[in-house]
């Protein structure tokens, strides 16, 4: 029997993606060359529809992605730095209708993801 693929599933290949993309990066909030989990700017507790948004999310170190309550000051200016004025202000715009509007992932849409993923690894782990 198949297992169902979960949320969960799809979001630990989206960290998996992002530690591999960000991996030679420091941490987008201390600056630090650290061992990297993947941290999103938009919390996905309100901000759902951002969960796997590449432009929200980025190689934070474990202090700051789970202990450093101020972390998001630095992440922003970095962030900001990162991806541009533009794309930032049009993730703040995402931002905002999520947190109005929420959003829910089908089960299609999470196979397109996962599969998504696995493929944008496996270009990755081929240019190592």
């Amino acid at each position: 029997m198949k297992k169902e693929l979960t949320i969960q599933k799809v979001q630990e290949k989206c960290n998996e993606f992002i530690r591999l993309r960000d991996k030679d990066k420091p941490c987008i909030s201390c600056g630090q060359f650290k061992l990297l989990q993947a941290g999103h700017f938009y919390a996905v507790s309100g901000y759902s529809g951002l969960r796997f948004d590449e432009f929200n999310i980025h190689g934070e170190c474990s202090h700051c992605n789970c202990f450093n309550e101020s972390h998001l000051i630095t992440y922003r200016d970095n962030l900001v730095e990162r991806i541009g004025q533009a794309e930032f202000k049009a993730l703040q715009e995402r931002a905002a209708d999520y947190k109005k509007n929420g959003r829910k992932f089908s089960k299609s849409e999470l196979l397109e993801i996962y599969n998504y993923y696995c493929e944008k690894i496996k270009q990755l782990k081929r240019e190592l």
